[in-house]
């Protein structure tokens, strides 16, 4: 019963307080709400308002250095967006790397091909060689191939060989002697013909010992696009397609061609030395030896008696 009359007086008090704040707030925080509650007056005399922009921030601009190299080498450049490629070189047991490619310009373009290549360098064998005889000592006849046509010929003194211009002046056959100290002297057997030009009346000695040379080799050359053939000297030209070629030198010892190219694309003539190529080498297949078959048949050992 008493607990009910309390809780009574704390209500009727705490009502008390809130009328109290409600009077409060009415008298002397009314004129305040009024206030507020009114557009704010704006002065006839202003005009109408004229917004103002505002100046955007002036923000600084810094442009990066470019990235050193590192104490390592030239090559190790270190960039925040392009690394290095790092490489393992298992030979040397060393790394290394590939510089950034970032400012640098493209690779120039490769060059266009030469267009011909060298196949073979050729002596200039005479036309007509002496490749051995035939007969007896009273009756000797020269054993010629033709070095166009590749024909054998017999021929003793005085034959004409009117198909290469040739006559032959004189046949002959010799036993040389030849001296040793160690052994019996040794006799070696030569045959030896002299033949002359029709037209110019040049003289020359050919022997079954070797072939006889000009001293003017020639150049095999090949068109890269096609498979046509030159067989050029030195000093003659020839075309392919718009470019004009020129053979400056051949040397035999190694075999290679100086050669020089002329083409609406180039400004200036290109000379080059042309090696012969060298063939692939043909494919190394390992085979694996077979075991030779074991007899299973035992064997009875052999006892002497």
């Amino acid at each position: 019963m008493g607990t009910k009359i309390q809780d009574k007086v704390f209500f009727g008090i705490a009502s008390l307080v809130l009328l109290a704040t409600a009077g409060w707030v009415v008298i002397f925080e009314q004129p305040k709400l009024a206030a507020l509650s009114k557009p704010p007056s704006v002065s006839k005399s202003s005009g109408q308002y004229v917004p103002v922009g505002v100046d955007a921030p002036q923000v600084r601009t810094m442009t990066w250095a470019p990235p050193g190299s590192q104490t390592r080498g030239a090559e190790w450049v270190y960039d925040v967006f392009t690394p290095p490629e790092i490489y393992y070189n298992v030979a040397n047991k060393e790394f290394t790397v590939t510089p950034p490619m970032v400012g640098l310009p493209p690779p120039p373009p490769p060059p266009p091909p030469f267009g011909v290549e060298l196949m073979q360098v050729k002596p200039d064998v005479f036309r007509l060689q002496l490749v051995g005889y035939v007969g007896n000592e009273k009756d000797y006849r020269g054993t010629f191939e033709n070095a166009v046509t590749g024909d054998t010929l017999l021929a003793r003194s005085g034959k004409k060989i009117p198909d290469l211009g040739l006559t032959v002046l004189s046949f002959e056959v010799k036993r040389n002697r030849i001296e040793s100290t160690t052994s019996m002297p040794i006799y070696d057997t030569v045959a030896t013909a002299v033949v002359v030009d029709d037209k110019t009346g040049e003289k020359v000695t050919l022997t079954n010992k070797s072939r006889f040379v000009t001293g003017t080799p020639f150049a095999v050359i090949k068109a890269t696009d096609s498979d046509k053939l030159f067989e050029q000297k030195a000093g003659t030209s020839f075309d392919v397609g718009d470019a004009h070629y020129t053979i400056r030198a051949i040397t035999v010892e190694p075999a290679s061609v100086e050669i020089s190219k002329e083409a609406p694309d180039l400004k200036v003539a290109e000379i080059k030395t042309l090696l012969i190529t060298a063939p692939a080498p043909p494919v190394q297949t390992s085979v694996k030896p077979v075991a030779p078959l074991k007899s299973t048949a035992p064997v009875t050992p052999s006892v002497s008696p």
